[in-house]
């Protein structure tokens, strides 16, 4: 596979004109996760994406924004015009040399801002196009959480810890603060709220989902569906692109 870790001289003699770019985030992820824990997951879905098409593989881009952990100190953020230049930044560079297509592989769900970023250059018909993928949107529905976590993971809760349990289970700690649940409240707060709310508003703990709750065996069955679906997806939208790139 064709990545950083390779010479300019393999670079140039690759006749990919793909690139694949993790972008991700640094920040808290309660007192079980570390904060590199979206950089990692970008890492590997990254890498799982440029291996199957094939595609170069750029480093992931750790800093994202995360505007809504800024609270918690080891989080450390971009402001989105920031993010969102740098991203036309890449484009530029990828453009110059030869690559036809930049697949941005979102590794934080408070990204929302590439995906304008990328909008506004595919609709100039350039010689790149972009394509963006949330790689979690990918696992199929039934797989996954049962109960009182069903349909209430937000952040390091247990799906992510469960992948974190496949990938590196070395960083994952025991300290599960679970997000808490007041059933007196008719309106507790939730993702929706996060532009209005920072996370420890959610939970002290920065925790918004139940890792407690989290199994070796969901992270191995996510992971599977992850794969079986995103590679058949990207596979038909570059020959989509190829067969009429205009937007």
């Amino acid at each position: 596979m064709l990545d950083a870790t390779k010479t300019t001289f393999d670079w140039q003699a690759d006749p990919t004109d793909i690139c694949v770019l993790p972008v991700s985030s640094v920040e808290q992820h309660g007192a079980h996760l570390p904060v590199l824990t979206d950089v990692i997951l970008g890492d590997y879905f990254g890498q799982m994406i440029a291996t199957g098409l094939p595609a170069a593989l750029l480093p992931t881009l750790p800093y994202g924004t995360c505007l809504e952990h800024t609270a918690f100190r080891g989080s450390f953020t971009l402001r989105p015009e920031t993010l969102m230049q740098v991203v036309r930044d890449l484009a530029d560079a990828a453009e110059q040399q030869a690559f036809h297509f930049l697949i941005l592989v979102n590794s934080h769900g408070g990204n929302f801002c590439i995906q304008p970023a990328a909008r506004d250059i595919n609709r100039h018909n350039r010689p790149l196009k972009i394509l963006c993928v949330n790689w979690w949107e990918f696992c199929d529905p039934a797989v996954g959480l049962e109960g009182g976590s069903a349909g209430k993971e937000i952040h390091a809760g247990a799906w992510e810890t469960s992948l974190l349990m496949v990938i590196r289970p070395d960083l994952v700690g025991t300290d599960f603060r679970d997000m808490p649940v007041d059933p007196r409240d008719p309106l507790p707060l939730d993702r929706r709220d996060l532009t209005t709310f920072g996370s420890g508003r959610l939970n002290p703990a920065g925790v918004l989902g139940f890792p407690s709750q989290a199994k070796i065996e969901i992270g191995h069955a996510a992971i599977a569906s992850i794969q079986k679906n995103i590679l058949p997806y990207l596979r038909d939208r570059l020959a989509r692109l190829r067969q009429n790139p205009r937007y």
